[in-house]
C-alpha cells in the first residue's frame, strides 16, 4: 500500500505507469505454501497453484523463488551452511528451505541479500561486467557499489523502461530486509533532490522513495547519476534476488534516465551490450558491456534493426518483429511489433497471435487462466520456434520454450495476455526466453535507436579443479562453481565438479555429496 503521508504531502510527486519488468509469474510456479519460483521436473510433484489472487488475477511475482519462511514463530539469523546445502538440495533435490524471519519479527532486523545467487566468470573485455543470475535463467543482473562508501547491491538489467532505484534503509518492510539496502546518510557524495519524489506502479505492487544524486560504479568506470532509492516496496518483491533495477531505456523516467545523464557527461556511448547464459550450459559466463561491444562474445555479423519512429520519439526499445515460425511454417500475426526486454523472463503476445502459433505445434492444448492464456505441448517436442528481426531468423530452442512442470506434463513458455497489468495492445514482449540465445546490442549513439543481434559465441568448457584444489573466481572475487556459481542452482552435468570426467549429466550419490562439501566448506570460509 501506497504511505498516506508519502503521497499526500508531495505536491510533485512523479508517477510512472511501467511497461517493463513484468510482474507476472504463472501458476505452476507457486506451490500451495506459498513459494514461488523455478520448479523441474524433479522438484515438483503437485499440482499448480497461484500464491495469491485478487478477483481472479494472478498477483504473485515471476523472476526468482523467495527464500522460504519458517513456517512456525522460531526467529533465527541465516546460516550460511544451512543456505549452502539448501543451494544443493534445490540443485538436486526438492525446493530450497532457506530459513529467514517472519514479517511479524523486529523490523530492524537486517538479514541483508541472501538469495543463491549465480556468479559470472570475470568479463572478457574492458568497460564489461559479469551478469549475475538467480533462477535458474529467471532474472538477470549486475553488481553495481553506491556513494562514497561503494555500497554493493544488485541490479536489474531493464531495457523495458527507464526508471533506476534501489531499495533504501529507510524501507522496513520485509521484502526490503531480505536485500541489501542503501543508506543515503552514509555517502557524503549523495545529493538529493529535495524537490521530487518517486511512484512508480509495476501492477500489483507499488514503489515509492526520494530520487538524489550519487556516484555509480559500473564495469569498472564511476559515473554520478540520478537515481531513487525506495523507502517502501510491494510485499511481493521478496520474490526477486536483486536489490534495484537499473533502467537501460531512453524515455521518460521519474528517477532520471541513466543513459541520457552518461552520455551528457560523456562518461559513456550510450550502448550496452548484452550476453545472458542459459544456467544448463555449464559455466556463468553472462556479460554487459557499456560503451561499447565486445567481439568475444558473439560470432558472425550483428545485424541491426532500428527502432520504430514512433518508439524513438518515445525512446523505447521496440523494433519490427518480421516473422514467427515452427517447423519452416509461418503464424499468420496481427502484432508486428517488439519490445525487447532484458526486464522480462518469458514471451509475451497477444492470445490471438499466441493462438496462431500453437496451431503450428502438433499436440499443443489452450489453458485458459483468468490473467493469461498458456499452452500445455507434448514433452517430447524438440523443434524450435524462429522468430525473424532485420531480415534474419533466429532460434528459440524448445530447451527453453518448453518446461516440464511434472512427469507427465509440459508448458510452454509463451504466453498470451488477457488481462495482465503493463501490457499494450499489438506488441510482443520478447524476455529472457529468447535473449539468451543471442548476442544482443542496444545502440542509442549518434542520435540512432537500433538494436542489433547477432549469434552467441559458444560458452566455455566446464573445468574440473582435479586434485589441485583450486577454485575458480569471478570478478567479485568470490568462489565460481560451474554450472551455478558459488551458489547453486539449476541443472549441470556431473562433470563440472567431479575430479575425472564423467560422461552424460547423471546425478550421482557422489556427484551430490562432493558439490554439497564444496559448497559448505566456501560457506564455512565465509562466516
Amino acid at each position: 500500500m501506497l504511505r498516506p503521508t508519502s503521497f499526500l504531502t508531495k505536491l510533485a510527486l512523479w508517477v510512472a505507469a511501467a511497461n517493463a519488468f513484468v510482474v507476472f509469474i504463472p501458476d505452476d510456479q507457486c506451490d500451495p505454501t506459498g513459494h514461488c519460483g523455478p520448479f523441474t521436473k524433479t522438484t515438483r510433484k503437485h499440482g499448480g497453484h497461484s500464491a495469491r489472487s485478487n478477483g481472479g488475477e494472478v498477483v504473485t511475482f515471476p523472476l526468482v523463488a523467495r527464500p522460504r519462511q519458517v513456517l512456525d514463530d522460531e526467529s533465527e539469523p541465516f546460516d550460511r551452511v544451512a543456505v549452502a546445502i539448501a543451494r544443493v538440495a534445490q540443485k538436486f533435490g526438492g525446493p530450497p528451505a532457506v530459513r529467514a524471519r517472519s514479517q511479524k519479527d523486529d523490523k530492524n532486523y537486517v538479514p541483508g541479500n541472501q538469495y543463491p545467487i549465480s556468479h559470472p566468470i570475470k568479463p572478457t573485455s574492458e568497460g564489461s561486467t559479469g551478469i549475475y543470475q538467480y533462477g535458474p535463467d529467471f532474472s538477470y543482473f549486475i553488481r553495481v557499489e553506491l556513494g562514497s562508501q561503494k555500497t554493493p547491491l544488485y541490479m536489474l538489467l531493464d531495457t523495458g523502461a527507464g526508471n533506476t532505484w534501489v531499495m533504501g534503509t529507510d524501507c522496513t518492510e520485509y521484502a526490503c530486509r531480505l536485500h541489501d539496502r542503501f543508506d543515503t546518510a552514509t555517502s557524503t557524495s549523495w545529493k538529493a533532490n529535495q524537490a521530487d519524489d518517486f511512484f512508480i506502479n509495476y501492477g500489483t505492487g507499488n514503489v515509492t522513495g526520494v530520487v538524489g544524486w550519487d556516484n555509480m560504479v559500473l564495469a569498472g568506470k564511476t559515473v554520478n547519476v540520478q537515481f531513487g532509492v525506495a523507502n517502501h516496496t510491494a510485499e511481493e518483491l521478496r520474490h526477486y534476488a536483486f536489490d534495484g533495477i537499473l533502467g537501460l531505456g531512453m524515455g521518460h523516467s521519474v528517477t532520471g534516465s541513466f543513459f541520457k545523464e552518461v552520455r551528457q557527461q560523456n562518461a559513456l556511448k550510450p550502448i550496452v551490450a548484452i550476453s545472458m547464459n542459459r544456467d544448463s550450459d555449464g559455466v556463468n559466463d553472462g556479460q554487459a558491456t557499456f560503451g561499447g561491444i565486445d567481439p568475444a562474445k558473439h560470432v558472425g555479423e550483428i545485424k541491426y534493426a532500428d527502432v520504430t519512429t514512433e518508439h524513438k520519439a518515445k525512446g523505447e526499445w521496440v523494433i519490427p518483429i518480421e516473422g514467427f515460425s515452427f517447423d519452416g511454417k509461418q503464424a499468420k500475426l496481427n502484432s508486428t511489433k517488439a519490445i525487447i526486454d532484458t526486464g522480462t523472463t518469458y514471451i509475451f503476445g497477444s492470445p490471438s497471435d499466441v493462438a496462431e502459433l500453437f496451431k503450428l505445434v502438433p499436440g499443443a492444448k489452450l489453458d485458459e487462466k483468468p490473467a493469461y492464456t498458456e499452452y500445455i505441448v507434448p514433452c517430447e517436442t524438440k523443434t524450435a520456434f524462429k522468430v525473424t528481426f532485420g531480415g534474419v531468423a533466429y532460434e528459440i530452442p524448445a530447451k527453453d520454450w518448453v518446461a516440464q512442470v511434472v512427469d507427465d506434463k509440459c508448458l510452454s513458455r509463451i504466453y498470451g495476455y488477457i488481462d495482465l497489468p503493463s501490457f499494450r495492445p499489438g506488441e510482443w514482449i520478447m524476455g529472457d526466453v529468447f535473449l539468451k540465445n543471442v548476442y544482443s546490442v542496444f545502440d542509442a549513439d549518434n542520435g540512432n535507436m537500433r538494436i542489433g543481434f547477432a549469434n552467441k559465441a559458444a560458452p566455455p568448457k566446464p573445468t574440473s579443479t582435479g586434485n589441485t584444489g583450486a577454485v575458480a573466481t569471478g570478478e567479485d572475487g568470490r568462489p565460481v562453481v560451474p554450472g551455478s556459481t558459488g551458489s547453486a542452482t539449476g541443472e549441470t552435468s556431473a562433470e563440472t565438479v567431479t575430479p575425472k570426467t564423467v560422461s552424460g549429466g547423471s546425478k550421482v550419490g557422489g556427484v551430490v555429496f562432493t558439490l554439497a562439501w564444496a559448497l559448505v566448506a566456501w560457506a564455512m570460509m565465509a562466516v
